[in-house]
């Protein structure tokens, strides 16, 4: 009964995500076609080409063919995987582009991630269990302190001071220019301490909902009555401890998955005050210069990413509690 009532409601999760899938695709289209400014335009401004050079590249790149026509070569190009050439970047292709920056965006937005859940779980844990204590109080006021602190801001800050000023770690860039590697050693090095910055940034502002939802989470199934029972039949503390954090994971893990989601639309702010050269930053300058073929491969990546993720975490939620009713679900 249980695996029919999980299936079905899947099915249904499946269904939406195409449909949602399809209703992305149309607007990643029209979006960028709705800003103001020809990209043929812009690169001939930004590289001072001759006046005539902009007709040629806006036959060169179809931007006077029919916008049906236009989106046609659109579908055709996101379901082949022939994206074709940047604007910006011109004649490098998108794919070329988007493969050389994604590995430093994941790299980045996994250990954030990592970090953050860790940080955000076990502060969350320890409060949940010393619940009225001064460690909750001091874990709580913290969590919603950082909270409310606007991350580019926090940002910034840690940027100028760790920085700038005390020159702790690198303030730009995901490696040092010019530097030249004796071991593997020393290029990791490099990479690591390039990242400090913006994974710290990430982490003070983001692990505090996790440490919140956490500790309220584990104070909610403390009250319950298998608490009681196992206390009472003699189970050690910390027995008893890890029974209610195994049941207490299941909203912030399933946060995490949908987190995950979020790896390259979540990168963009990150990556552009850092100047970190993942596909975040690439999108940011693909806005400026009106790049429609990196922009509708980023946007379709990131719409596929974030589908994905939401699928995952109704699967976490069959694993980790199969009491759950999906089908009185919404």
């Amino acid at each position: 009964m249980f695996l029919a009532t999980a299936q079905t409601y899947l099915y249904k999760r499946l269904i939406r995500s195409l449909i949602v899938f399809f209703i992305i695709l149309i607007i990643n289209f029209i979006l960028p076609r709705a800003m103001p400014g020809n990209p043929a335009s812009i690169l001939a401004n930004e590289h001072q080409l001759p006046p005539e050079a902009v007709n040629i590249l806006t036959r060169e790149w179809r931007l006077d063919a029919p916008l049906h026509e236009q989106f046609i070569a659109y579908i055709k190009s996101i379901f082949t995987g022939n994206w074709g050439f940047s604007y910006q970047y011109y004649p490098r292709t998108v794919y070329e582009i988007v493969m050389e920056r994604l590995p430093w965006t994941l790299l980045l937005q996994g250990t954030t991630t990592v970090t953050v859940g860790l940080t955000g779980i076990i502060l969350g844990m320890i409060a949940g269990w010393r619940r009225g204590s001064a460690v909750d109080a001091s874990i709580t006021i913290s969590a919603v302190i950082v909270y409310a602190i606007p991350y580019y801001w926090l940002a910034l800050l840690l940027q100028y001071f760790l920085g700038y000023k005390l020159r702790i770690f690198p303030i730009s860039q995901a490696l040092t220019p010019g530097a030249i590697y004796h071991s593997p050693i020393d290029y990791i090095a490099d990479v690591l301490s390039h990242m400090a910055l913006p994974v710290l940034a990430v982490t003070l502002t983001a692990y505090a909902s996790y440490a919140l939802i956490m500790r309220n989470s584990m104070i909610d199934l403390l009250g319950e009555d298998f608490v009681f029972v196992s206390r009472a039949i003699g189970l050690p503390e910390s027995k008893v401890m890890r029974i209610v954090v195994r049941n207490a994971l299941l909203p912030p893990v399933t946060m995490l998955a949908i987190r995950a989601g979020y790896i390259i639309g979540g990168s963009i702010i990150t990556e552009t005050i850092f100047s970190y050269p993942g596909l975040g930053f690439l999108i940011y300058q693909s806005i400026i210069y009106k790049d429609y073929p990196v922009l509708n491969a980023a946007f379709f990546m990131l719409s596929i990413t974030i589908i994905l993720a939401n699928l995952i975490a109704d699967f976490i939620y069959v694993l980790l509690d199969p009491r759950i009713r999906y089908g009185e679900r919404r």
